[in-house]
């Protein structure tokens, strides 16, 4: 039997896991354990879609809320840093 990929993670989901990071002190085990989520879902993110994928769960989660969209992305840029395309694409 093959086993199925999981669906692969979304704004929401992602917005979850920032929020949790976003409540803990940067180096809490809370945070800690919220960040290494965060990797995950970015690896499912970039496995079911690649760079795509990553960039687009970037922009909503900046969309969904503006007054912290710099704050959120630089959370996501430092988790997803190894799957993010480079500053020249």
């Amino acid at each position: 039997m093959i086993a199925a990929l999981p669906d692969p993670p979304t704004p929401a989901s992602i917005l979850t896991l920032i929020q949790g990071i976003e409540r803990h002190d940067p180096g809490a085990p809370a945070a800690l354990a919220f960040r290494s989520a965060l990797f995950r879902a970015g690896m499912e993110a970039d496995a079911a879609g690649g760079h795509a994928a990553l960039v687009a769960l970037v922009d909503a989660v900046a969309a969904a809320d503006p007054e912290r969209a710099d704050a959120r992305t630089a959370i996501l840029c430092a988790a997803w840093a190894d799957l993010l395309p480079g500053p020249n694409g």
